[in-house]
């Protein structure tokens, strides 16, 4: 069992230098964060689904939908109720909201959505082991980059481990499929200790793996197995991301794209 989100395959996203993509993902993410209006916020989101397509990213979609509608009706939820400093216009005891705090809360939770989908377009068109080379290409430390890129396998791993524990436990006679919604997650409750422990001991694993190919030793003169291209596309790349964060930038500081102003 996986949870890799990374895809064998060709598209204009895996053909990019790790670094171009390392650099425009930052970038990319300043256009959702520009607008609270929920009109803009679902041009926005629209907008990544071009970016998803390009990375060959939407089979993995479906794989967070069930998160994005989640981060969508909370984000909704919540924004529309705590909103401050606005007139209620439906009160229900000590809850209120208002169209504009509906609005708002909308607007967030598209926003949290074209996040989300920009960080699996990445995903899905970068290994890690490319991730790890472009930290190196800018220049932080190789430990630092070895850390960052083992977050890569975390989700896997402790979803393997979590796999595993359930499935052996079921194998004992553990019931985790009857009852009601809150009986089935409390029976969930005595698994936490046994894939914790798993988890702790596949790190120390880990740890000794390293350490015994002499992690840290070499502080400089490291070689690369594999060096990576810059082409035009990857120019081409970066100057549209850079261009789309200055627009969304201008258009914010113009007035668009906004119902309300800095909380």
């Amino acid at each position: 069992m996986t949870m890799s989100l990374f895809r064998h395959v060709d598209s204009i996203g895996h053909r990019r230098h790790p670094v171009a993509k390392l650099l425009a993902l930052p970038l990319l993410f300043v256009a959702p964060l520009a607008f609270n209006d929920p009109l803009w916020a679902l041009g926005m989101l629209l907008l990544t689904f071009v970016i998803v397509l390009a990375s060959a990213a939407l089979p993995n979609v479906g794989r967070v939908v069930g998160l994005g509608a989640i981060l969508l009706v909370m984000s909704t939820l919540l924004w529309a109720l705590m909103l401050p400093e606005r007139e209620p216009t439906w009160t229900l005891g000590p809850l209120c909201a208002s169209p504009t705090s509906v609005m708002y809360g909308l607007a967030m939770g598209l926003r949290l959505n074209a996040l989300l989908l920009l960080g699996v377009a990445y995903v899905s068109c970068t290994r890690p082991e490319e991730f790890t080379w472009a930290l190196r290409r800018i220049g932080v430390p190789a430990t630092a980059t070895l850390a960052l890129s083992l977050t890569f396998r975390l989700a896997p791993m402790l979803s393997g481990t979590a796999y595993t524990v359930t499935q052996a436990q079921t194998a004992r006679g553990l019931d985790l499929r009857s009852g009601g919604l809150f009986t089935r997650i409390a029976r969930y409750v005595p698994l936490i200790v046994p894939i914790l422990a798993y988890a702790m001991r596949s790190a120390d694993d880990v740890t000794r793996a390293l350490e015994s190919r002499g992690l840290g030793a070499a502080s400089s003169g490291r070689t690369e197995y594999h060096e990576y291209r810059w082409d035009a596309g990857d120019t081409l790349l970066l100057v549209g991301a850079l261009a789309l964060a200055a627009g969304a930038i201008w258009l914010r500081a113009s007035g668009l794209g906004e119902i309300v102003g800095r909380l």
